[in-house]
């Protein structure tokens, strides 16, 4: 019988939190390579917004959506930490229950392993909360804690989060090799160079992690699919078509969750977007890359011309704000043509010195450029979005709002972004120190409560700069915007 692991996806304690096509990817992976590798895998996921206890208790048969299948996720007023507690906003439990995921975890077999995902750093109250009640729930289960937040702030997660095992990095091969090795028979284990807990519960015969006899290679993208059929109901999917980023941005942490850049090959992407279409039946397809456009000639082009030629009826979504230099007239119109209805590209800031400091993968004149292809290729005035930040360490309050209105005159909506610390950056780093924050208090990264901590943008501006934003959008007529 194959050894029994569950996943769990925890749910989010914050001011604010929206499903914008938001899925459990990594974790996903790490469901197909344990199946593949002849595990028994179950999914729990406390940001099921079909769960039948959610639903009853708002009296609905079905969740509330919006455009493209995104929605609110159901939420409950909590006690805010009290590091967030000098924030004016409501502090929330988006996901399902204490008591249902108690349930859900009674639902299911005893499992011989469990894995808990993280996402954002100052999201870890709900991470923290799974572990302690599947700890309760399965006491003789060793616990691993992966995904952004554990890569981003392990020694952190070591010390609070309560898990056995703090797993950094891609978790694909790392989650195949502790899984193996787990003395399964007498739910005993040892591991080596893995964020082991100072007081381990109990530990069989010395197993290296590192010496797995199993093909990881085999199990890795793009030969495995997430694991999405262990979710209850997709309105949407989210499709990885690379992993990492060319550039090195300051405020950017995608070089060290993923290091390196590495593109899948074209036809493997089409044919995971042809299965999930016809499996799942969904239409709605976002892309998570980080750099979609990069070598767009050899890469997603050839993507799009083979979607087409299937005749696969999809519409696709780039939340991540695409790089505006790789936009060209060939580029803008296949998106038009292979139905791109989300577009969102990514500016920051105007300031010339700004985007040379920061990395320079955008300048105004680059994205001025890309907005005329796109409207040439039929996207109306006013339907692209472009991501301008705010409460950047330094930037005036005149600086956002240059921003804004060079991305309004340009014929774009405005995503206004509050900008947090992530730690391990340059600009991170370097912002949590002149700030004097804790550096050892992930809850200050928060976009809701860091900016209260700037001395240049007090928090009256900064409602300001959101209600310019409002009125520039305005002006292109009815709002599209999802959230």
């Amino acid at each position: 019988m194959p050894s029994r692991i569950l996943l769990i996806n925890p749910c989010i304690h914050d001011f604010t939190a929206y499903d914008l096509w938001m899925k459990p990817l990594g974790l996903l992976y790490v469901a197909a390579a344990l199946e593949r590798a002849g595990y028994d895998v179950r999914l729990v996921d406390c940001l099921d917004k079909y769960h039948p206890g959610v639903l009853k208790l708002q009296g609905r048969e079905r969740p509330r959506l919006k455009q493209f299948g995104c929605g609110k996720f159901f939420d409950q007023e909590i006690e805010k930490p009290p590091a967030l507690r000098a924030v004016p906003r409501r502090f929330r439990r988006f996901g399902i229950t204490p008591d249902l995921f108690r349930a859900e975890l009674r639902h299911g077999p005893t499992p011989q392993l469990i894995f808990v995902t993280s996402m954002m750093t100052y999201w870890y109250p709900g991470v923290f909360e799974a572990i302690r009640l599947a700890r309760e729930t399965f006491p003789s289960a060793p616990i691993a804690l992966g995904g952004i937040y554990a890569t981003l702030c392990p020694d952190h997660a070591r010390k609070h989060s309560g898990a056995d095992f703090v797993l950094e990095g891609p978790g694909e091969a790392t989650a195949l090799r502790l899984a193996q090795g787990i003395r399964l028979a007498d739910f005993g284990f040892s591991i080596c160079d893995f964020g082991l807990n100072a007081e381990p519960r109990r530990l069989a015969s010395s197993f290296d992690i590192r010496s797995s006899t199993f093909d990881i290679r085999r199990l890795r993208p793009p030969e495995l699919y997430p694991a999405y059929h262990l979710m209850r109901h997709l309105d949407s999917v989210s499709v990885l078509t690379s992993r990492g980023c060319p550039f090195r941005c300051t405020y950017c942490a995608s070089s060290t969750l993923w290091p390196g850049f590495q593109q899948r090959e074209p036809r493997q992407v089409a044919d995971e977007i042809e299965h999930h279409v016809q499996r799942f039946n969904v239409r709605d397809i976002a892309f998570y890359d980080d750099a979609l456009l990069v070598n767009a000639e050899r890469h997603i082009l050839p993507i799009l011309s083979l979607v087409r030629e299937r005749g696969l009826k999809a519409r696709f979504h780039t939340p991540n704000g695409l790089h505006a230099r790789f936009v060209t007239p060939e580029v803008a119109h296949t998106l038009r043509a292979s139905g791109f209805e989300t577009v969102r590209l990514s500016l920051e800031t105007a300031d010339p010195a700004r985007q040379s400091a920061t990395g320079g993968k955008v300048s105004s004149d680059e994205l001025a450029q890309a907005l005329a292809h796109l409207h040439a290729a039929g996207y109306p005035r006013g339907h692209a979005e472009v991501y301008v930040m705010m409460a950047m360490p330094g930037q005036s309050y005149g600086e956002v709002v240059e921003s804004m209105k060079l991305v309004h005159h340009a014929g774009a909506r405005v995503r206004l972004a509050q900008y947090s610390p992530i730690p391990g950056t340059p600009d991170g780093d370097q912002c949590i120190r002149s700030l004097g924050l804790p550096p050892d208090e992930p809850l200050l990264h928060n976009k809701s409560a860091f900016p209260a901590l700037l001395p240049d943008l007090a928090l009256d501006r900064q409602e300001q700069l959101k209600s310019i934003a409002k009125s520039l959008n305005a002006a292109f007529g009815h709002s599209r915007c999802i959230y």
